[in-house]
């Protein structure tokens, strides 16, 4: 994978289909991806109407916008509750499996450079700021600042930001805020007041703020991000629009990274190669020789591997945001100098990780080695196939693929009014939203058809130029 630029980290942002891809590129190498396909994410903000209490559980039920019934606990709401009652609530945790959502009443307002606590009373600056005089010109700021008895913390990307910026991010946060509580001085229904930046939007954000290089494909995506960099006063040069005949992803050699990260087998550089195994109860990694210049009867050359491997097997998995357990099966190495070795590499690549994220088990009585992965969301596989016998590529999944396709062949001359065939689920997928048909017709300059095919693969299209045209 080429990737130009002198940069040691650089965000590559994919956002010209329904869903937003975005490649983080460390010294030349994709080694992390996500994908967004919007949603309800954590701490968004909502006007809910209480629909019962639950005394035996403390808590009570909130009707929410486009969710299921929250779990509001009573010693995380300031006041009494009553059924019927209107309240400001803040999503601390999303449903999953067979766990509802569960809400909190002291709401936290977060952006790029602090976050904002409505009736908290208290100012908080980082701990890592040890020069008193500038902690002493932060708190003044911040108590120029505070109205209505906020609290305000000051996050660590924020304390070189000119008084100005901090300014303009508390205004923009204050804001959000009294839009909530105008719209609960008027309730007529559930409402979401407040959509919360994602995990993955925070994380774009101070890349930006920090002066990280990124380039965006996508016009829309591009505005709002050189938007937000305006907001908070900082500048614009680091982020660049995609130009060119090419996808982004196609044009930094990002899809074929993306499409080697799905398959079992990885090469080693130096030779050598591991089998990534992921199944439902846990991931299963094996280390083999090959045409290696490694024999099971070297001790030496199977370390020599084995510590090969550990780097690219930490590269793997955070890559395919794997998670829960994970067992290796390394070349067998006689010396316990060896396994030390092999231990030592897959602590020094997951580094930070280590202190929550990750939690080591070790060798086992059969050479094995263990350890542990917070799951943080779906894998990469899960997010991009269904896991069948013949792993096609999810019906989203696919539609999306299909977009991107269209839109590559627009920038190459395809013009006018289409027919897209496409296979019937992916055609449920583009039907069910307005964003596909938008998407197209902007692109097209004339709205499509959409139909569906049976003789289709998911990822597979056929578009039709219409008579009339």
């Amino acid at each position: 994978m080429t990737v130009g630029g002198t940069h040691h980290h650089r965000l590559l942002i994919d956002a010209v289909a329904l869903e937003r891809r975005v490649a983080l590129i460390e010294d030349g190498r994709l080694t992390r991806l996500w994908i967004d396909r919007g949603g309800p994410v954590r701490f968004d903000i909502h006007l809910g109407r209480v629909t019962k209490l639950l005394p035996e559980m403390a808590a009570a039920m909130v009707a929410l916008d486009g969710l299921a019934d929250g779990l509001l606990p009573l010693d995380r709401y300031n006041g009494s509750l009553h059924e019927g009652q209107w309240v400001l609530v803040q999503v601390s945790r999303l449903g999953f499996e067979d766990k509802g959502v569960k809400l909190t009443g002291r709401i936290a307002i977060e952006g790029v450079g602090m976050i904002l606590r409505p009736g908290a009373k208290h100012l908080e600056l980082p701990r890592k700021l040890k020069d008193e005089a500038r902690r002493s010109e932060l708190l003044s700021v911040l108590k120029s600042l505070q109205t209505d008895e906020d609290g305000i913390m000051l996050r660590s990307v924020a304390l070189d930001w000119t008084p100005d910026a901090i300014v303009a991010e508390y205004r923009r946060l204050k804001a959000q805020w009294q839009k909530a509580l105008k719209a609960a001085a008027t309730p007529s229904k559930p409402l979401l007041v407040r959509k919360a930046p994602s995990d993955l939007d925070q994380m774009i954000e101070r890349h930006l703020v920090a002066g990280g290089e990124c380039i965006v494909d996508g016009t829309e995506e591009f505005v709002r991000l050189r938007g937000v960099l305006k907001g908070l006063d900082k500048p614009d040069e680091a982020i660049m629009p995609h130009t060119g005949t090419r996808l982004l992803f196609d044009d930094q050699d990002v899809e074929s990274e993306i499409t080697s990260a799905l398959e079992v087998r990885v090469d080693l550089v130096g030779g050598g190669w591991i089998a990534i195994d992921q199944a439902t109860a846990l991931c299963a990694i094996d280390v083999n020789a090959a045409g290696a210049d490694v024999g099971r009867d070297s001790d030496a050359r199977a370390i020599e591997l084995n510590v090969r491997a550990a780097q690219e097997i930490v590269n793997q998995i955070r890559l395919r945001n794997i998670g829960g357990l994970i067992v290796i099966d390394p070349l067998r190495m006689k010396s316990r100098a060896g396994r030390d070795k092999f231990e030592a590499a897959i602590r020094n690549a997951f580094g930070a990780e280590l202190d929550g994220a990750v939690q080591i088990g070790g060798f086992t009585r059969l050479g094995l080695y263990e350890f542990s992965r917070q799951r943080a969301g779906e894998s990469l596989l899960a997010k991009m196939r269904v896991q069948q016998p013949n792993d096609v590529l999810s019906a989203s999944a696919a539609a999306n693929s299909v977009l991107r396709a269209i839109v590559a062949e627009t920038r190459n001359g395809v013009a006018g009014g289409y027919t897209i065939y496409v296979a019937p689920p992916v055609a449920e997928v583009l039907a069910r939203r307005d964003d596909p048909l938008q998407i197209l017709t902007k692109v097209l300059g004339a709205t499509p058809k959409i139909a569906g095919d049976r003789m289709l693969k998911n990822d597979i299209y056929r578009l039709e130029k219409n008579e009339h045209e």
